[in-house]
């Protein structure tokens, strides 16, 4: 073999790896390797050093001392900010015990503080499930303000404060909360279900609370209503979740379930609470709108009447789809 034959297949190497020569330099390449054992050698050692799964792994460690000089920074950047944060707690602490005053004040500043820490602190110092940890410590600080604020109030109003607190902030929070913790198999695909549950329990704990301390005052009406209300609500969740139908199929059905509750619950709850059988929407005559009853009626009948289309042509055009999607 001469030595100008093995620099030339030497060159062709790395195209004849990544298939990129042509036809008749690939011939000359295979016809020269089983005859010279320094280009073997040299082709053993380009398959085993893929130049591709250098980058990559360069690219890797590259990527892996970045993510972790930025934790680094982010962690000290929390400490900072964790010990500016202490300043304000430290002073007042001094001040409540110079002046004799308590530490009403001192405890109220540390949960404010310490809520500061958890929109802050918390996510730079975290390195995983950041989002969940920031809401979680977040909550429990809002939590501890009231408390403490309450204490300083005299007490006995706390749970009228934090309940309502919990219903307000877990109905825009929840559903973000359950998506990032990790379930168990047997709960992982009930989530929706499990927010619902969630939402519906402490709507009905913060009717409870409001109404404790109001003297009990009209709690009977006020928890029918609530759970017809959640009767649609439910029965609507419960068809765009678990429903095994096509989209557009269950948008129908729930927008015929939610028309209906529009057109009928007023009645249903005024038959339960005071037994009387009055249907609003017979007071319908679209050629009256002179009387409150005549309106009220009319708009109810064009409310049921549209949605109950529009539902059906929904049904109907996802009935369709899913027969081609099945032929």
């Amino acid at each position: 073999m001469s030595n100008k034959e093995c620099d030339i297949v030497q060159d062709l190497l790395p195209l004849y790896y990544d298939n990129a020569c042509s036809e008749e330099s690939r011939r000359f390449v295979e016809k020269h390797l089983p005859g010279c054992n320094d280009c073997q050698k040299m082709y053993n050692e380009l398959k085993e050093n893929n130049v591709d799964e250098v980058l990559a792994k360069e690219s890797k460690g590259v990527l892996e001392r970045h993510a972790k000089i930025e934790r680094n920074a982010a962690y000290k950047a929390g400490v900072v900010i964790a010990a500016i944060l202490l300043l304000p707690i430290v002073i007042t602490f001094i001040v409540q015990l110079a002046t004799g005053m308590g530490l009403g004040v001192f405890s109220v500043v540390t949960a404010s503080m310490l809520l500061v820490a958890a929109l802050t602190v918390v996510p730079l110092m975290s390195t995983n499930n950041r989002l969940l940890k920031c809401i979680l410590a977040g909550v429990t600080s809002l939590m501890l303000i009231l408390f403490f604020v309450d204490r300083m109030n005299g007490g006995g109003n706390f749970l009228l404060w934090a309940i309502p607190t919990v219903f307000g902030i877990s109905i825009v929070l929840f559903p973000i909360v359950i998506c990032l913790v990790k379930l168990p198999p047997v709960l992982s695909d009930k989530k929706a279900l499990i927010t619902m549950s969630w939402d519906t329990l402490w709507l009905f704990l913060t009717m409870f609370i409001v109404y404790y301390h109001s003297g009990m005052a009209g709690i009977r009406e006020g928890y029918t209503v609530a759970i017809v209300l959640m009767t649609g609500v439910w029965a609507v969740c419960l068809v765009i979740r678990y429903l095994p139908v096509h989209g557009l199929m269950r948008a129908g059905i729930s927008t015929i379930i939610s028309v209906i509750w529009v057109a009928f619950a007023n009645d249903f709850l005024e038959f339960i609470l005071y037994k009387d059988k009055a249907i609003a929407i017979s007071n319908m005559n679209l050629s009256d709108w002179s009387t409150d009853l005549s309106i009220n009626g009319n708009v109810l009948f064009i409310i049921l009447l549209s949605g109950c289309i529009i539902g059906v042509v929904l049904i109907g055009i996802g009935a369709l789809l899913m027969r081609k999607k099945n032929v």
